[in-house]
């Protein structure tokens, strides 16, 4: 039994509480649900009942163990050595995702750094090695801890086990989640989810009980949280929201935001040594490279997306991979003026309500979303949109729709009690929600069922078929990937990546002049522009690539000038630099490999093979062979290239020691 906390037990303002304190109660109209329940004798409360939203996760979750790999797993998992060995894990740690591509220069850039994800895979890939079902049951038994997680949370929350009960059993079989659970390389946010939960549960219970090992707890797997997805730094603001807002109003604003100060400076500690070691193994606070579009683009798109994510938390339709959604150019524009009109008016409904627990609801929902909408720029427009990045934001939106139901359980509709009437609408919201769940599993499939469910879901999407047609092509079938590619062609003629696909179609069947004709259709079609800029500059390396092939030398170049000038970044100047080594113009080529270098991730080891070779050219041995001894440093010991390297190392080692 919870000892009664006495006045002088509440924590002095700006020091970090070892003492209980009065727990954030809800305004008693908010339990009126919950009381009208007690009095009807409806029904009892069991402690068993806490398990029912994971038993409805298992269920709706449970035919995903008949799928296959799908979209990303063909790389994460059937391609991918890395995980093939545990003696790998400790690099998972100083290297990015993708990593496992070290000859990729593509790839270098990538800005996710989630070795907890990669050490997952690993486990996985010990256990069940290519067996999809072992993996789908990895995922499908996240998701089941995390839904009994979010009961847990949300109880110690609002101290209402009915509103936390109905809410855990709209997130277990919400379909938004469908992409998290049966994709296998989606599990990113239930991992971060099974971390982050904990860590602000172990908050609330440290400020409610005062035990400094729970706010050491709190830090420790908020740490593990970073570890998993960048979108954990989410949690300090939530909590940020709570200490000012939300908990233990009685002290005055003053006094909680000097408690507050104290927090941020104990979350400042994980979070500035997760940066650290983030930036040690990409080369990157967050992204690396410029970002694909202008920040301005960015901020007027948020809106939008936000608006987009909710109708997608509202209403069972449409689910896809892929939500095309161009970003906002102007402030004028209507696509930004009316999804604010929208959100304004939300936020004055939520606030006439004058409930704690909605408005706690809505600001999880909103900060939980907040790193996804403030990288918008990085994204294409096909992918700008993601119902994985839903998962721990659904949560805010799952307790509102708890508090909705509850609330019609303390009225009388047209003669029919109120509780008769929130038992149908909860009822009915879990199985339509259920239903397009197990649907929405089937999709995941396999690549292919992905991609033709996004071309039916928008069969006017040019975008939609030029994906489709790539896997079609990698999965062997060429005159379906032709077809679904001139298909995108015909609904949209400036689409610069169905023209890429269909040259990169001709090369690979040895059509080079079919190829080329291709990209020069690209890059006369579309206009130069910020929305086209970084497609365009690769149509134009790519192009640059055919021509060197076959030995039109000045087309090569002209064509490499074009794509640096559109979009400098490593993978040009990597290019560009080859290049220039093979013309042996080695000035152009090292002040090429130099730049590349300079914005490559530490673990990226060809790059200091082809500097090697330039400072060679050059007759500057020594610095050659600091780039050698480089690359033996930092490349994986699985490297073909590490004999010849080293071979050639005491080769010139030899020539400079003889007279």
């Amino acid at each position: 039994m919870r000892k009664k906390i006495s006045s002088n037990q509440v924590a002095r303002a700006g020091k970090v509480s070892t003492t209980a304190e009065p727990v954030a109660t809800a305004p008693a109209h908010e339990s009126k649900a919950d009381d009208q329940i007690k009095a009807d004798g409806w029904i009892k409360w069991r402690g068993i009942y806490a398990l029912i939203p994971s038993a409805f996760a298992l269920l709706v979750s449970i035919n995903t163990l008949w799928n296959s790999f799908a979209s990303d797993d063909g790389q994460q998992v059937l391609k991918n050595d890395f995980i093939k060995t545990f003696s790998n894990i400790p690099r998972a740690f100083t290297s990015s995702v993708w990593a496992f591509t070290t000859n990729d220069i593509i790839f270098t850039v990538d800005p996710y750094y989630r070795p907890l994800f990669t050490s997952l895979f690993t486990i996985n890939y010990a256990l069940f090695g290519t067996k999809a079902w072992g993996w789908h049951l990895v995922n499908l038994l996240i998701h089941v801890l995390v839904t009994w997680l979010v009961f847990v949370v949300i109880k110690e929350a609002t101290e209402r086990k009915w509103t936390a009960l109905i809410a855990a059993v709209l997130f277990a079989v919400h379909p938004a989640h469908a992409e998290s659970v049966a994709w296998v390389s989606g599990v990113t946010d239930p991992l971060l989810a099974l971390f982050l939960l904990p860590a602000f549960y172990f908050y609330m219970r440290y400020r409610k009980q005062g035990h400094i090992y729970m706010l050491a707890i709190t830090l420790g797997v908020y740490f593990l949280a970073l570890l998993s997805k960048e979108a954990a730094i989410a949690l300090p603001v939530f909590i940020a929201f709570y200490e000012l807002f939300y908990f233990n109003k009685s002290l005055s604003l003053r006094e909680r935001a000097i408690r507050f100060s104290v927090l941020v400076g104990l979350f400042t500690v994980p979070t500035l040594i997760y940066f650290a070691i983030r930036y040690h193994a990409i080369s990157a606070f967050l992204f690396g490279g410029s970002p694909r579009y202008p920040l301005i683009f960015g901020i007027a798109t948020m809106p939008l997306a936000m608006v987009k994510y909710l109708a997608l938390l509202l209403f069972p339709v449409n689910y896809s991979y892929q939500h095309y959604t161009p970003l906002v150019e102007t402030f004028a524009s209507l696509r930004l003026l009316a999804p604010l009109v929208l959100l304004a008016a939300l936020v004055v409904g939520i606030a006439l309500t004058r409930s704690r627990v909605l408005v706690f609801a809505a600001v999880w929902f909103a900060v939980m979303l907040l790193p996804v909408l403030l990288t918008l720029q990085q994204f294409d427009p096909g992918y700008l949109v993601q119902e994985r990045y839903l998962y721990l934001p659904s949560i805010g939106i799952c307790l509102a729709l708890a508090l909705g139901i509850e609330w019609l359980a303390t009225r009388d509709w047209f003669g029919a009690p109120g509780r008769k009437v929130a038992l149908s609408v909860g009822l009915l919201l879990i199985v339509v929600f259920g239903a397009v769940h197990i649907k929405q599993n089937r999709v995941w499939e396999d690549s292919i069922t992905v991609y033709k469910n996004c071309v039916a879901v928008a069969p006017q999407s040019s975008v939609a078929y030029t994906i489709l047609a790539r896997v079609y092509y990698d999965a062997g079938r060429p005159r379906e990937a032709e077809t679904a590619a001139l298909t995108a062609l015909d609904l949209d003629s400036t689409n610069i990546n169905a023209y890429m696909n269909l040259s990169y179609f001709s090369r690979s069947a040895g059509r080079a002049d079919k190829a080329i004709d291709y990209l020069e259709q690209a890059v006369s079609a579309a206009s130069p522009g910020p929305m086209t800029h970084n497609d365009l500059a690769t149509a134009y390396l790519n192009l640059g690539l055919l021509y060197r092939d076959q030995k039109d030398i000045n087309r090569a170049e002209s064509s490499m000038l074009k794509s640096l000038d559109l979009s400098p970044r490593p993978v040009i100047w990597y290019y560009l630099g080859q290049f220039y080594l093979d013309q042996r113009r080695f000035e152009d080529a090292k002040k090429m490999f130099e730049m590349a270098a300079a914005q490559t991730p530490r673990w990226f080891s060809p790059i200091h093979i082809k500097l090697g070779q330039t400072y060679e050219s050059l007759n500057q041995i020594d610095q050659a062979l600091a780039q050698y001894q480089k690359f033996l440093e930092v490349a994986p010991p699985e490297s073909p290239d590490i004999k010849s390297v080293q071979s050639h190392i005491r080769q010139l080692n030899s020539n400079l020691k003889a007279p």
